[in-house]
C-alpha cells in the first residue's frame, strides 16, 4: 500500500473548488486518503505507449479487427500503472481499442511517495489543469484516428470520473461509465440529462467517503427525474478504489473488481453493436 503524507482536508477542498462550479453542490468529494490507498497488482502489461496530440497514452489493442473504442480516464496512479494497464488490457481482450490518456504527463501520485513536504493540493490542481487543457485536443486526435464510424465509449475511475461524465454529456460517445469517483458535482449529472440521451453506468462501493450513499442517491434522483438511461452497481464489503486497487487476498474484493470490469464491458457492448 502507498502511504503519503496528506495535506489538511481544507486545502484539498480549496483545490476542488478551483476546478468545479461554485454554485453546484458537490456529490463526490476531493482526492483523499482512500484515493491513494490500495494494493498493487502483479502481471505483464500487453499494451504500448503511444502519443495523441502530444499527450502520452496507453494503448491496448484488440486481437480482432474492431470499430469499438474505449476512452479510459484513469485514477491518480495514471494509465501506465500496472493495475490500470491490466484493466485496459482486459477491455482490449473483450474487443475494444482502449486509449488511456496520461493527463499527469509522467507525474502520477506514486512518484511522490515518501517525498518530504509533498503538496498534494498543488499537485491535484496542476493535474486538473493539465487534464482540462489536454483532453479536448486528445479526444479530437483519437476520433480522427478511428474515424466517425467508430463507436466510442468512456469510463473513468476516481480522478477520471468527471471526464467520463463530461464527455457523456456530448455526442462524442454512445455510453459512459464511472467507478468510485471524486470531484463530481450535481451539474455533472444535470448536464448529462439536459444535453444528452446517452446511457450511464454508475459503479459504487458500499463504503465510500468520497461518494457516499446520500450523494449516490442524489445522483440517481437527478437521472430518474430526467428519465435518463442508467444503471447502478453497488458492491458490498468494499471501499473506494476497489475497481482498480482491490486487495487480491480478499475474495470479495477480487470478485467485485472483476465483476465491475465485466459490467463495463457488458454495458458498452449493449450500445456499441
Amino acid at each position: 500500500m502507498l502511504l503519503l503524507a496528506f495535506v489538511p482536508l481544507l486545502h484539498s477542498l480549496l483545490a476542488l473548488a478551483a476546478v468545479t462550479p461554485r454554485d453546484s453542490a458537490v456529490l463526490a468529494g476531493p482526492i483523499g486518503p482512500d484515493c491513494v490507498d490500495g494494493a498493487k497488482h502483479g502481471g505483464e502489461a500487453r499494451g504500448t505507449n503511444v502519443t495523441f496530440a502530444d499527450v502520452p497514452t496507453y494503448y491496448a489493442e484488440p486481437s480482432e479487427p474492431s470499430s469499438n473504442v474505449i476512452l479510459f480516464f484513469s485514477d491518480i496512479y495514471s494509465p501506465f500503472y500496472v493495475n490500470n494497464q491490466l484493466l485496459q488490457d482486459y477491455f482490449a481482450g473483450e474487443g475494444y481499442h482502449v486509449l488511456g490518456i496520461d493527463y499527469f504527463f509522467g507525474d502520477p501520485i506514486q512518484a511522490h511517495d515518501g517525498e518530504p513536504g509533498f503538496n498534494q493540493a498543488a499537485w491535484i490542481e496542476k493535474s486538473r489543469k493539465q487534464a482540462a487543457e489536454s483532453l479536448p485536443k486528445w479526444i479530437e486526435a483519437v476520433q480522427e484516428k478511428y474515424g466517425p464510424e467508430a463507436k466510442y465509449t468512456a469510463v473513468g475511475y476516481c480522478f477520471g470520473g468527471p471526464y467520463a461524465l463530461e464527455i457523456s454529456a456530448t455526442d462524442k460517445v454512445v455510453a459512459g461509465a464511472f467507478a468510485h469517483p471524486s470531484g463530481l458535482t450535481e451539474d455533472h449529472f444535470q448536464n448529462l440529462t439536459s444535453r444528452s440521451t446517452y446511457p450511464l453506468l454508475i459503479i459504487a462501493s458500499e463504503n465510500d467517503g468520497a461518494f457516499p450513499t446520500a450523494s449516490r442517491n442524489r445522483a440517481v434522483d437527478i437521472l430518474a427525474a430526467k428519465k435518463a438511461k442508467y444503471h447502478v452497481q453497488v458492491f458490498s464489503g468494499v471501499s473506494h478504489g476497489f475497481a482498480t486497487r482491490a486487495d487480491l487476498s480478499d475474495e470479495n474484493a477480487v470478485w467485485a473488481k472483476d465483476q465491475s470490469a465485466r459490467g463495463v464491458v457488458e454495458w458498452f457492448n449493449r450500445f456499441s453493436t
